[in-house]
Parts: structure tokens; sequence; C-alpha cells
């Protein structure tokens, strides 16, 4: 089943009328979390970990740091040597301060969010991990802050908002315990499949497997069928799911200031699908764009951008390799299945691999996901903190980052890259992540909402009438001699009672006026359209963003189609 399907296909945008009401009651809008705000980052900050010969250097000066971005050499505006947890003074440079609100002989503390995969997690390993985990909580120091979330295929809950009380943590990770995890039904779909993959290997004379198709395989030499191709595009869509999730919480929890890193507890996400499904490099999409799938580039973006350093979990470990079961008929099944298997698991742990590397942290495979907390906390208390203002293009391209120590012989671990966000791009991501959190509004003021009954158009497809009521005296209205104009953007954002979500588009609008002068209170401006979505229940998130002033009106509602 593709889970990330497109639930509304066009918006058409019908009329803008201007009228004149009267003044409308309005009730006070719900508190939406802190933690759903839209964030201005202007300073990217660095947290620099260097070696020699594995043992952490201590001592450094500014003078010893190049930073480049895109291959050309900037200037660092803030550095902090964070020692054992404390901030120590910088020496004797007068070219970068301090990071901001980091004194010398302050604590520094560390923000620790955790993020649960319940959708390819196996209950057991998960839950193992979960016990080991809050074991660990005693290590977190007195300035450290852990929030935890969970995620089915469907929601991120919030267990726990930041806190550093260890009941509270402790009772949240318990209550993660009793989560249910769909990691038995991701192994399920996978058995079926390797199941019919080898009756459907059989030759006439009844041999299981068509050695050499298979082995074919497993050189990469041959194609992928349609069920092949069918099975893969399913896979790529739940690691999609799962990635968004992730990506989106990191937005979520943007606001907090200082030392931020996040533990993702992984079940499993393939970095290759046509590998991981048949062992060949094939791309699988009709348009041939799977051979540059990279469904975690977003999240190594968006950490990087925050602030965020990640430290994957691998929750499942080394997993069964294959041999002994029943249904394989000889050792030459048996020999063949085990390492599909062992490839399969060295794809999911290259996925962690590479989000550690790119955000500067470091994967925790195997046993190490019992010492989790523990190896991060350790990893986290001695690092340099330099901090540079990027010239911002908001063009949404990757840029580059090296650091290089002057010293010779010295390994350096940071965050390779930020994104270069537009704002377009900022406020879509956090429509997306109140979506997913299902937080009851975002910005400043409610949206006025309307329907019309729905008409049918197409298999199981309505079209929703949708009338939306803008405030004029809430936006911002810039002269153009005799009239005025606003630009507007219009997001929609749509989940069906599976769980399914639309991509979010981004309509914009302009909207004129015949006079120049201000607006009076409850003069609003009526925009009537029609959105087209599947015939069952939605829960849909409208919301109205004016660039300029940075205000932005939301509507959340459900309908029942």
């Amino acid at each position: 089943m593709n889970t990330h399907k497109t639930i509304f296909r066009a918006i058409s945008w019908l009329a803008i009328v201007l009228l004149s009401l009267p003044a409308l009651a309005q009730s006070t809008p719900e508190q939406a979390p802190s933690f759903g705000e839209i964030v201005d980052v202007r300073v990217i900050n660095l947290e620099v970990v260097v070696t020699d010969r594995g043992e952490r250097v201590k001592g450094l000066e500014l003078e010893d740091f190049e930073l480049q971005v895109d291959g050309e050499t900037v200037p660092v505006e803030y550095f902090s040597e964070v020692r054992e947890g404390w901030a120590v003074a910088g020496g004797e440079s007068e070219d970068a301060f301090a990071v901001p609100a980091l004194e010398p002989g302050e604590a520094v503390g560390t923000k620790y969010l955790v993020f649960i995969d319940d959708f390819f997690a196996i209950p057991s390993y998960r839950n193992r991990v979960l016990s080991e985990l809050a074991e660990q909580l005693p290590l977190l120091g007195a300035d450290d802050r852990m929030a935890i979330v969970a995620y089915d295929g469907e929601e991120v809950e919030l267990l726990s908002s930041w806190t550093r009380s260890l009941a509270e943590l402790g009772a949240a990770l318990d209550t993660a315990t009793k989560r249910r995890a769909y990691g038995l039904q991701r192994l399920s779909e996978q058995r079926q499949f390797d199941s019919t993959e080898r009756f459907r290997g059989r030759s006439f004379r009844g041999t299981r497997f068509a050695s050499t198709a298979f082995l074919g395989r497993r050189t990469g030499l041959l194609t992928l069928d349609e069920l092949e191709r069918q099975r893969a595009r399913e896979v790529a869509s739940q690691v999609d799911q799962v990635a968004d999730a992730a990506t989106s919480a990191l937005r979520a929890f943007a606001r907090p200031e200082g030392r931020k890193v996040m533990l993702l507890l992984s079940g499993g996400w393939p970095s290759s699908i046509s590998s991981w499904v048949a062992g060949t490099f094939e791309p699988v999409l009709d348009d041939g764009s799977l051979n540059e799938w990279q469904p975690f580039a977003s999240l190594g973006e968006t950490a990087n951008r925050l602030g965020y350093t990640l430290y994957p979990v691998d929750i499942n470990g080394v997993e069964n390799t294959g041999f002994g079961s029943a249904e394989l008929g000889n050792v030459l099944e048996s020999t063949l299945l085990a390492e599909q298997n062992s490839n399969r698991e060295q794809l999911e742990e290259d996925s962690l691999t590479e989000l550690a590397a790119a955000t500067g942290g470091r994967a925790l495979l195997d046993g190490a996901r019992f010492t989790a907390l523990e190896r991060v906390v350790e990893d986290t208390r001695s690092y340099y903190w330099l901090g540079f203002a990027p010239d911002w293009k908001e063009d949404d391209a990757n840029r580059d980052i090296k650091i290089k120590v002057r010293r010779k012989g010295l390994k350096v671990r940071t965050r390779e890259g930020f994104s270069d966000l537009s704002r377009e791009s900022e406020v879509t991501m956090l429509v997306e992540s109140a979506q997913l959190f299902d937080l009851p509004l975002l910005g400043d003021q409610a949206l006025a909402v309307s329907f019309g009954e729905p008409t049918g158009v197409g298999y199981k497809k309505v079209l929703l009438p949708v009338r939306l009521e803008i405030p004029l005296d809430s936006i911002t209205l810039l002269g153009m001699g005799d009239a005025a104009a606003a630009e507007l953007e219009i997001r929609v954002a749509a989940t069906d009672d599976d769980g399914d979500r639309a991509d979010v588009s981004v309509v914009p609008i302009i909207l004129t006026s015949s006079g120049t002068a201000g607006h009076t209170a409850g003069e609003v401006a009526v925009l009537e359209t029609q959105l087209k979505l599947r015939r069952q229940p939605h829960r849909l998130l409208i919301s109205l963003y004016d660039p300029t002033s940075g205000h932005m009106f939301s509507k959340r509602v459900e309908v029942a189609l």
C-alpha cells in the first residue's frame, strides 16, 4: 500500500470578492504549544570535535580553525570551547566573541530529543532499548533537558516536552513501551515478498530458486519486474513517511537554544531501495528518480540548519540471518537468503551512518544501542563551538561546510552543510509539522473557514467548496498608485482517516483594493475555492500567510465526505 499518496491533485481558485461585513464574534484562539513557532535562523552554530589518535584535543584557539562554505573561507563570528560540560575561556583571540549567552565557567546544557520509530520497530527490540535508556537517565546533567516523541505511521505523539524530571521522563519511556509497534507487520511484508520471489524462481523441473537469476540479482545484473517495482515503491513510501515524521519533529522542537541532539531510534530504514528489495541497483520509480532517492536528505538538512546533531540508534541490532528456516529447501537457498538479509542489514546501517556523518554525530549500531544515552552524553560533553552568519540567499540550495584544523595530524568531526531555505519552504515545513503533531492552531489568528456541499467528480473523488474570510485590517496592503495590493500564500495540509498525507501545496494569491486607506475592524476579503479530495473523512489544516508582515492565520477542521 502506498501510504504517502497525493490526496488532492489540484486547487482551483475561483474568485476573490472584497466585501465589507460586520465584525465577527471571535473566541480567543487556543494557545499552540511553544514548539510550533516559525524560527528565523540567522546564525549557524557548529559543534566541532577534534581528535588525535582517538583522544579529544583540548585548548585549541580560534586561529587553529579555518571555516569554508562552498569552498570559500568565511569568518568565524563566535567561538567557545566546551570542556566536560563547562564553557572555558577562548584564549587571547579578539577576532571572535564567545557564543551568545555562553560565559566562561558556565555550565552548558544539552537538549536531547528522542524520536521513537514505532512504524518499523519490533516491540521486544524496541522495549529493550527503551528500558536501557530509562536506566541511563541519571546521566543527564543539571542543565540538560529531554523531550520524547513517537511515530506509529499515522501521527507523531508527544510523550514528554522538555524536562529534566527523571520521574516524568521515566514515565514517558514506560508509556512508550506500551505503545503498539508495527515492526512485525513490516517483517511479515518482507517475508511474504521473499517467499513469493522464491516460488516464482522455480524451474519447470521443480527446482527451487532459478539460481542463475537469483545470483544475477545479487550482482545487480538483472532488472526489476513489475511485482518487485511495486514492492520497492511500497518500501520507499514507508521510509519516506518516517523520514518526514522525524524532520517534522525537529522543526517542531526548533525553538530551544544551546546544544541540541536527536536520538533517532530506528527500526530499520534502507539507504537503497532496489538493492534492499531485490539485490539490484535499478531505479524503481516511473521517472527513474529512485536511483537518486534521498529520503533522509531533508532530515539531515533540517538538522544542520536548526543546529541538531543526529545520533541514530539501530533498535534491532543483528537480525536473523535466514539459516534454518523450514521453508528453505536446501543449503543453497539458505546461504543465498542469509546473504540477502546481511545485505539488507548493511543497507539499513548505512542510512544511519550517513545521517550521523552529515550532522557530526555517531551511529549507535548493534550492541551500542544498549548504551545509547551513555555514549551520546559522553560524546556531547566536550567540543568547540563555532558560529557564523552565512550570506543567506534563501534559494533552497545546500551549502557545503568544511572545518580545517591547521595543526597536522588532527581529525575533525562536524556537520557537513546546511540548507539555505527560502521563507516559503520554511512556512511549508511549519504547516507540515503542525499537521503531523495535530497542533490546534498556527500563527497569530484563527482563519474563518466554511464549506459548501461536496459534489462527486470521478471515482471516489469529490470537489469540496471552501470559503475563507481574510481580515483586511490584519494583512499588509502596499500602495500601488490609487490602489493597494497584498501578496498572500494559501497552504492546505490534508490527512485522511487512514493517516495518508498529501504534499502541502503553496498557492500564491494577489489581493487588490481600490483604495490605499486602512481598513476597519471586521472588514474582510472573501476567497471562494474548492478542494479535490478522496471520498472519505479528512483532517484539514488551512493556512493563510502574509510574507510582508510574517503573520499567519489558520484553521483546523474535520470534514466527513
